[in-house]
């Protein structure tokens, strides 16, 4: 298995630089292209919630339609600039599949429906760690987790030169880890590096006897296993960050939302406490 696309979706006023920069930084390890994709909604869709503020005529609907062919524009050239700065190709269309470079798309209609099915014809989507002040992140980290089917790598203020240079797994034996590994193989075998840490907690012998070392082994994946205390009253996820910055971790691999998302918003949870504090990437499925 090959991990050949990865999508980086963006929208008006958004900067994805940072996921950029991971993807690049990917994309040459794994040979794979870097697809770039502007969402922005249609004016049925910003008339939707404005009906009832504006008057709606053809003057509306053009200054949104100008809106956002500006927008697309904007992003579209500071892409180009990037581009040349990083000595990346980019193409209209993909044409070898051993070169890294980067495509540009431009779709309009809502975040979610649009990011649900570019996703799905990619091997990896990368996301902004959520920015209560740009709607547009945590919107896609949901719809990338929820409804993609494709694992989700969460970028945040820090981007190691080398991504693969260290992946730590956080293992439970969960579902949703088991997913994550399942898709990520690719990724992992790539891997300088890779840390197995199973959380002394009340699924401990769970997870043990689950061994995914050995698991990862028959895949040419060599990983060292730890056991990672967790006192009564400790956190995991906490002490599952603080592990990860001691052994230097390039990147955090985890299986998301074990628990149900109300739950975690309401008691806290290893996902949400990444989700709002992490600032290595952190790759996720749910």
């Amino acid at each position: 298995m090959y991990l050949r696309c990865l999508l980086v979706p963006t929208g008006p006023g958004v900067d994805p630089t940072r996921r950029l920069e991971a993807a690049l930084r990917l994309g040459r390890r794994l040979q794979a292209h870097i697809g770039v994709c502007f969402m922005a909604p249609g004016p049925e869709h910003v008339l939707a919630g404005m009906a009832s503020l504006v008057p709606v005529d053809d003057r509306t609907i053009e200054a949104i339609e100008r809106g956002v062919r500006e927008a697309a524009a904007e992003g579209k050239a500071a892409l180009r600039a990037w581009c040349e700065r990083e000595n990346v190709p980019l193409i209209a269309k993909a044409e070898r599949l051993d070169a890294t470079f980067a495509t540009w798309t431009e779709l309009s209609g809502e975040v979610e429906p649009l990011l649900t099915l570019a996703g799905r014809v990619n091997d990896l989507v990368l996301v902004d760690r959520p920015n209560p002040g740009q709607p547009f992140t945590g919107r896609a980290l949901d719809t990338a987790l929820f409804s993609v089917g494709r694992p989700t790598l969460m970028v945040g203020e820090t981007v190691p030169n080398d991504l693969l240079g260290h992946v730590m797994i956080a293992w439970n034996g969960s579902l949703e880890a088991t997913r994550l590994i399942g898709q990520s193989i690719a990724l992992l075998h790539e891997a300088t590096r890779v840390t197995v840490v199973h959380a002394r907690t009340e699924r401990f012998d769970e997870a043990r006897a689950a061994d995914l070392c050995g698991y990862l082994r028959w895949h040419g994946v060599v990983a060292e296993a730890v056991t990672l205390p967790a006192p009564d009253g400790t956190p995991v996820g906490p002490a599952i960050l603080a592990e990860a910055e001691r052994r230097n971790a390039s990147m955090l691999a985890l299986g998301a939302y074990t628990h149900s998302r109300v739950r975690e918003f309401l008691l806290g949870g290893v996902t949400r406490h990444m989700i709002e504090n992490a600032r290595l990437p952190v790759l996720m499925a749910h």
